[in-house]
């Protein structure tokens, strides 16, 4: 039986003063696996306690070992995965609690690990566990962004944890921005979702709209003057980012509280020219009964990466058929969401500058059971002289390739979404063959050569249903291309002769994607 993970932390000062990286790397990665029973919790934070004790006190190389945030990550992240909040909330004694809080304090301000001891705080759901939470969460919160939104995951995902123990407590939190865009929006959730009957924030609603004010005012300045809040594009938008989220933040809050005495307030945001801060404060204003909020809404629908924020509010207010019908049809539905996917920070991070239906079609689609209606959209980016153009779709999936695809027919790029997007246990892929693949590239190598295409260099394999894809660089006709070939069929895709090449991802989509919607596999 291999040890337990309160065990193994018993040997952490020995093993962290050997000279040996590799041994202590061995052990860290042990930690990660090692059984941890859900009432052995108390125990190990209690070790964990010792061993901050002894590193702190060291001043040897095991201080640098047991105070580094590889070792505190492993470790914290261990304590709370894979133990249900049930558990967490039945082993997290009044001691347990204590002690991941005196841990939380010990490891100090400059950890980027200790946001775990909150999130673990928080998934318990016990009452305790989340007034530690919020005290530590106001008094000493985690130094980044990111670490406080995981902190604050678990509250989201929970049903069950009584929202007393948190609130009013997390909202004297509202002097921090990124503290204060999620507090906020938990408070909003927990108003959505029916678990409190009155905005947590409803007695501070002067508060609320001060600090509303105090952002437009500066968001404001900001468009006037950017140079003046920023040194770099990346600074600004950070700045607009962060001042966006916190004003959405509290123009939903105002409108769950309910108090028209804000309205002035939300008057003087909509004279920003921030899209998606303008829609927001008009849906606010629009519940309150405002008809400006109203107008704003109708004008705003108009734009594909606000539109569906203002057609459900004019739907919930029952104002829907005051925009116009291209406005809200099912076609521009999908343009809508095509817009707000590009505008995330994984795609291009800003809405296009262009967007134009290229095809509809319904058709079959991996995944349902009848017909789906597809779109195919072109969309335009413009950076200075730069032009970025490709083709996106919306319907069953929502999603964007990099590479232009326009000088393939539609079916082809249909094809190309549908084998990207579908997940299958037999469906995979790797760039590294097995033994009875690697003696049939072999083979197949050579024939592929007799066929005319010269030099062909494997770049992965494709598992579909049993057949086996081989997808490889080569020449033909001294033209270079990607070939994919499943023993039977060879699919050529050139590297010359078009305005975008296809890569070898894009290519082996393709035929995937082909054998998929006309379901011959």
């Amino acid at each position: 039986m291999p040890p337990r993970f309160d065990e193994l932390l018993h040997s952490a000062n020995e093993v962290s003063r050997s000279a040996d990286n590799p041994q202590w790397s061995a052990y860290c990665r042990e930690l990660t696996t090692a059984p941890l029973a859900p009432d052995r919790l108390p125990t190990a934070l209690a070790t964990l306690a010792d061993v901050l004790e002894q590193g702190a006190a060291d001043t040897g190389p095991a201080r640098e070992r047991l105070m580094s945030d590889r070792f505190w990550a492993t470790v914290l992240e261990r304590l709370w995965r894979g133990i249900t909040s049930r558990e967490l909330s039945e082993s997290l004694t009044h001691e347990a609690v204590a002690q991941a809080a005196g841990l939380y304090r010990g490891l100090g301000r400059a950890s980027r690990a200790r946001h775990q001891l909150l999130r673990l705080l928080a998934a318990s759901g016990e009452r305790e566990a989340l007034w530690t939470f919020s005290e530590l969460m106001v008094s000493e919160p985690p130094n980044a962004a990111d670490e406080v939104i995981l902190s604050f995951v678990p509250l989201f995902q929970s049903k069950t944890y009584p929202p007393d123990a948190l609130f009013p407590r997390l909202l004297d939190a509202l002097h921090d921005a990124t503290l204060a865009t999620v507090v906020l929006d938990l408070a909003n959730h927990l108003t959505r979702s029916g678990r409190v009957t009155r905005h947590p924030a409803a007695e501070r609603v002067d508060r609320l709209s001060l600090l509303l004010g105090g952002v437009v005012t500066r968001l404001a300045k900001l468009e006037e003057r950017p140079d003046e809040f920023a040194r770099s594009p990346g600074e600004l938008n950070q700045i607009v980012s962060d001042s966006t989220g916190l004003v959405v933040a509290l123009t939903n809050a105002l409108a769950l509280i309910g108090d028209p005495s804000v309205t002035g307030k939300l008057h003087q945001t909509l004279e920003l020219s921030h899209r998606r801060i303008r829609t927001e404060a008009a849906s606010a204003l629009a519940t309150l009964g405002d008809e400006r909020g109203t107008d704003v809404l109708v004008e705003m629908a108009a734009e594909p990466v606000v539109r569906l924020r203002a057609l459900a509010t004019l739907d919930d207010l029952g104002y829907l058929d005051k925009v116009p019908e291209r406005h809200r049809s099912a076609e521009a539905r999908a343009e809508a969401e095509l817009a707000v996917r590009l505008a995330l920070p994984t795609y291009f991070g800003t809405p296009p500058h262009r967007l134009e239906l290229v095809d509809f079609c319904r058709q079959p689609w991996p995944g349902y059971a009848q017909p789906v209606d597809c779109y195919l959209f072109r969309y335009e980016y413009r950076f200075g002289e730069r032009l970025i153009e490709g083709i996106g779709m919306a319907g069953p999936i929502v999603h964007a390739f990099r590479t232009d695809l326009a000088d393939l027919p539609p079916n082809d790029i249909y094809a190309a979404y549908a084998g990207w997007a579908t997940e299958h246990d037999e469906i995979e892929e790797s760039d590294e063959l097995n033994e009875p693949e690697q003696a049939a590239w072999t083979r197949r190598r050579q024939e592929l050569a007799e066929l005319g295409y010269e030099e062909p260099q494997f770049i992965k394999v494709g598992r579909f249903f049993g057949q086996t894809h081989y997808v490889a660089a080569a020449r033909l006709r001294d033209q270079p291309g990607v070939l994919v070939d499943d023993g039977l069929n060879i699919e050529w895709f050139s590297g010359t002769g078009a305005a975008r090449s296809v890569s070898p991802d894009e290519a082996y989509y393709i035929v995937k994607g082909r054998k998929l919607l006309r379901g011959r596999f």
